[in-house]
């Protein structure tokens, strides 16, 4: 199997460093371009389908992949962003001090690794001889890095929005 993980377009949410969740949250001009940038990197490399999360910044994203690859587009349960809950819409930079908060996010990362190395293994499991787009969130695929030993990016960071990373199984 062959994977590629593509994080959504950048959101008004995204820019202004606000906690999105399962918030519904449409991509911005920003975000179009690149999703569009990114579909271009990934035209012509044998694709069979696309996989999004079921939150609209990763469908959108989603439908853009699809319409630029001619690769079929689907909406999955698997690889979708925690949802914060309370402190979605908050600023990160006013979150990084509330112990509240903080304590909260360990719990809930650690359950979130544990669901994506499931999920991560489901995906090998349905998809073992096919080529898959998977149009995902920042959060999910620094998970994936962790589960499957990688790492792109510092820990305390993200991949950028319209940004991917390639697996192969």
């Amino acid at each position: 199997m062959r994977a590629c993980f593509v994080r959504h377009g950048e959101t008004d949410w995204n820019r202004e460093g606000r906690l999105q969740g399962h918030t519904a949250t449409s991509l911005n001009a920003t975000g179009i371009w690149q999703t569009r940038q990114c579909a271009e990197r990934l035209v012509g490399e044998g694709w069979d389908v696309i996989l999004s999360s079921p939150l609209q910044r990763a469908r959108e994203s989603a439908h853009i992949l699809s319409a630029y690859t001619g690769v079929p587009h689907f909406v999955s349960p698997l690889f979708t962003e925690l949802d914060y809950g309370q402190w979605n819409g908050q600023k990160k930079e006013l979150l990084i001090t509330n112990h509240t908060f903080i304590k909260w996010y360990r719990i809930e990362i650690n359950k979130l690794e544990k669901l994506v190395k499931k999920e991560w293994e489901a995906l090998i499991h349905t998809y073992k001889n096919d080529a898959v787009i998977v149009v995902t969130h920042g959060l999910v695929i620094q998970q994936i890095e962790k589960v499957l030993n990688r790492k792109s990016q510092p820990d305390s960071e993200v991949i950028s929005n319209g940004s991917f990373i390639n697996v192969q199984v």
